[in-house]
């Protein structure tokens, strides 16, 4: 599924107005100077199993409101819009932080309704 290279467990500043956990993907297709989770750029940070995520956030229900997915590029893992719709499927709210480049995996997600914020 997904590769997950971080998360931080709460936030209350991520995602406005909602309590949430954020996922770092790794790998980034631009190469921006002023990227505060540069190390999350070269694919080499090591990655959490996607099916203990899946379980953490799970546990979690009735405690967070929502998931940040963040990178890195989140739009560069291929199995984001499966990833999305478990999220969704446990009544989170979801917010992608994305760079915007790949339009049409972005516009699949809104037109699919997985997205809350972007």
């Amino acid at each position: 599924m997904i590769r997950i290279a971080g998360l931080t467990r709460f936030s209350s500043v991520d995602f406005q107005g909602v309590l949430a956990a954020v996922l770092y993907t790794p790998g980034c297709n631009y190469d921006c100077f002023y990227c505060h989770n540069r190390p999350l750029l070269q694919h080499k940070t090591p990655v959490l199993p996607t099916s203990d995520v899946l379980a953490w956030l799970d546990k979690r229900r009735g405690q967070l409101e929502g998931v940040v997915i963040s990178g890195g590029e989140p739009s560069l893992q291929p199995d984001l819009e499966p990833f999305v719709r478990a999220i969704k499927d446990m009544g989170y709210l979801v917010k992608l932080d994305t760079n915007g480049s790949r339009p049409k995996q972005l516009a699949a997600l809104l037109q699919a309704r997985l997205l809350d914020r972007v």
